[in-house]
């Protein structure tokens, strides 16, 4: 061996040391102690079981052979989650920084890139294409699924990262509802209705909706005249019916439609460098106004947002009797148009129109058998997705040495992308306690791309004074993936797995460049896992893992143009520990630890804010989004109370330690160390009719950052910031069957 990997071997070793410890000692407590377990809990103390479908059948949450979170509908209520922001203070692992409308989703530090998700996420199966529309449609949830760790075969294309499934309540047989008031601090009002039964013998149906109003923002816009950002409305309609026709076939039909209006995204300044930015050709910056404070912000009046997604979806179910197929199609249309002010001062420069349009049509079919000892899924899936997108940099001052008013467009009117794949996924049972699963999926991507990026000049009218870029493209990629999984019962409580598995995303094309394709990236991943249940009461779940990540994608700001490109190899080393644990019948606990060694491989690239530097390698440095501890914990105390009913008292921390968004490994472009406090006191009738839940999300005013960008163009990096406190009060009526 030579010198340097050993001296490699050293590093990786504290961490190694300490996940065989963990698990170890996790295996011994569960193989051993459970066996003495004390006198038999109190039914009510008993957790429920979970029945998941995160392998596209359903089983126990503790039988799943892999790293998996699920949170049913009374967590959700309890915990008062209702957006992709906060599921990432209650799962391990998962991190969330929505930039600008594009959900930047990450599990294990592996997530999102060029509006690409890198973790799947979808509705009742639906797959989401888009990153844009994963924080919609989250209404009258039944539990949401989160995977850890690549899903190359059950899941196929750009889920390197690990998948999220939410899955909706569904129609009921007998009349069951809601009605949901709320009222929160920034003027923020909330309506929300639920009504579900049957339409004959055969039918039942369910319809939700919500509408959310926030009439004051909580970040502040310094610029005189201008309103707040982090406001605006939501609205969410579904629609759902179920059918039996025979006792054979059932039918599921699904529409979806949302909207959101109103500036609700932010970015600030985080610094600002005048020497860059009047080399770069911006001096009007320098003096211009501006703040590096939390939860406020210059922009310029010109801010709002206009998103409409709609969803269409019928699942069918004919059960064969040697097997099960099921059919899952869906139509989807995402429109979404953007004002906003990119230089966060009050000068008229950088103000953007930015549209996107995405219309996706999905199909997947799968075959589902189970014999005695074999389970197994045979499936296709095939997706036709038409995206267009433009935006515009308008300038009513001189910029980068222009000399009079500009524009800078960049079109994209055509990227669209045919994948089709066929996957096989087989569990066997060796022994009764033994099992192996084993899946491949070979997946095929086509895209066909136009865009044409220009310069325009006003002298009044547009002068095109430079094309960057007319170009078309036509790529195709494939990629074959597979996982082998090897399970052990070792005894009737716990059970330990082995895993590899692959991971493939697509590659793609960067609108706002005028440069070659980017290469889909790869993951090789090996896990070793251990679940357990203590007498009824506690579930733990340990996992360490590895990940060899080949060929990532990442992007650089480069004056004001997106430079993107794949940057080499990665490594990825964690620990993962989750329980949750009915103490008595007052008290119950829950905590996640995750511990992340992440490195870049050979990686050389240019910092435009230390240019100075030059090209930099910055092999070692840790990958963004992978804060190296993370810690969730959640205590709750619940009682009865004199005048009936009970209360449950809930507190919900999370810890992040310090996270790096960009690859230089420098503190300006880092978040510190940071905890986030949630509290809840949730009161319930007896018998459930009535409810009541005060709140206080961000409890201690926590200023961090979700996510930074760079521009050496302006000298500046920006961030946008995580929610401020934010106290209010829920009030629920429920109605027919529980």
């Amino acid at each position: 061996m030579n010198k340097g990997n050993t001296m490699n071997m050293n590093k990786k070793a504290p961490l190694l040391k300490r996940l065989g410890a963990a698990v170890a000692a996790t295996v011994f407590a569960t193989s051993s102690g459970a066996e003495v377990a004390a006198a038999e809990p109190a039914e009510d103390d008993l957790i429920e079981e979970m029945i998941v479908t995160a392998n596209k059948r359903s089983q126990s949450v503790q039988d799943v052979a892999g790293s998996l979170s699920v949170l049913g509908a009374e967590a959700l209520d309890a915990k008062g989650i209702k957006d992709m922001y906060d599921i990432q203070l209650a799962v391990p692992s998962l991190h969330f920084g929505p930039q600008l409308g594009n959900q930047k989703i990450s599990i294990r530090s592996i997530g999102e890139f060029n509006r690409q998700p890198g973790v799947a996420v979808s509705l009742d199966g639906i797959y989401q294409s888009r990153s844009t529309t994963a924080h919609l449609y989250q209404l009258d949830i039944e539990r949401i699924e989160v995977l850890r760790g690549p899903q190359g075969t059950l899941y196929g294309r750009n889920s390197n990262g690990g998948a999220v499934n939410f899955i909706s309540a569904a129609p009921t047989r007998e009349a069951e509802g809601m009605l949901r008031v709320g009222y929160a601090q920034y003027d923020e009002t909330k309506i929300q209705a639920v009504y579900s039964g049957p339409l004959g013998d055969r039918v039942a149906f369910r319809v939700s909706a919500d509408h959310i109003n926030r009439g004051e923002g909580w970040v502040e816009n310094l610029v005189p005249g201008a309103k707040d950002l982090m406001r605006g409305e939501s609205g969410n309609v579904r629609l759902k019916l179920a059918a039996e026709p025979t006792e054979n076939l059932s039918v599921d039909l699904m529409y979806v439609k949302s909207t959101v209006k109103g500036p609700h995204e932010h970015l600030s300044y985080i610094t600002f460098d005048p020497a860059l930015a009047t080399a770069g050709g911006t001096p009007q910056l320098v003096t211009a106004a501006k703040t590096f404070e939390p939860f406020k912000t210059h922009v310029n009046p010109k801010n709002d947002s206009d998103r409409e997604f709609e969803l269409v979806g019928l699942t069918l179910e004919w059960d064969m009797g040697w097997a099960t197929l099921r059919s899952i199609t869906a139509q989807q249309d995402f429109d979404d148009l953007v004002e906003a002010d990119r230089d966060l001062t009050d000068e008229p420069l950088f103000d953007i129109l930015d549209w996107a349009g995405v219309d996706t049509f999905t199909q997947e079919i799968n075959i589902l058998g189970s014999s005695d000892r074999l389970d197994w899924v045979l499936g296709t899936f095939y997706l036709r997705e038409k995206y267009n997108r433009g935006f515009v940099f308008s300038n009513a001052q001189p910029v980068f040495f222009i000399p009079a008013p500009s524009q800078f467009v960049n079109d994209q009117p055509k990227f669209n992308t045919d994948s089709l794949s066929w996957f096989l996924d087989a569990t066997w049972e060796v022994t009764d306690r033994a099992r192996v699963s084993a899946g491949v999926r070979r997946t095929e991507d086509e895209i066909d791309e136009y865009h044409l990026n220009q310069g325009l000049i006003l002298i009044p009218d547009p002068v095109v004074i430079f094309v960057s870029c007319d170009k078309a493209e036509k790529l195709d990629w494939g990629a074959t993936t597979i996982r082998v999984v090897g399970q052990y019962d070792v005894n009737d409580n716990g059970n330990v797995y082995v895993s590899y598995s692959e991971g493939y995303k697509a590659g793609g094309i960067a609108a706002g460049e005028c440069r070659p394709p980017y290469n889909p990236e790869t993951i090789d991943a090996y896990e070793l896992g251990y679940k357990a249940t203590f007498s009824g009461r506690t579930t733990l779940s340990a996992a360490a893992f590895y990940y060899d990540y080949s060929d990532f994608q990442v992007s650089q700001i480069i004056g004001i143009s997106p430079v993107t490109r794949n940057a080499g190899d990665a490594e990825v080393r964690g620990l993962e520990l989750e329980l949750s644990s009915t103490l008595t019948e007052n008290w119950m606990v829950s905590g996640a630890v995750t511990l992340l060694d992440t490195e870049y491989g050979d990686f050389i690239n240019l910092d435009g804010l230390q240019a100075e530097l030059g090209f930099q390698n910055n092999k070692g440095n840790p990958l963004n989004n992978a804060p190296k501890t993370s810690i969730n914990l959640g205590v709750a105390y619940t009682t009865p109370v004199q005048w009936g009913g009970r209360v449950t008292l809930r507190a919900d921390a999370a810890y992040r330690s310090r996270t790096y968004f960009r690859e230089f490994k420098n503190k300006l472009d880092s978040q510190g160390a940071y905890t986030v406090v949630n509290l809840n006191a949730n009161w319930e009738s007896e018998g459930g009719t009535w409810a009541a839940r005060l709140f206080a999300r961000n409890a201690t005013n926590e200023d961090y950052i979700l996510y930074i960008l760079g521009s050496s163009g302006v000298g500046a990096r920006y961030g946008s910031w995580g929610p401020a406190r934010q106290v209010g009060l829920e009030v629920t009526w429920r109605f027919g069957a529980r």
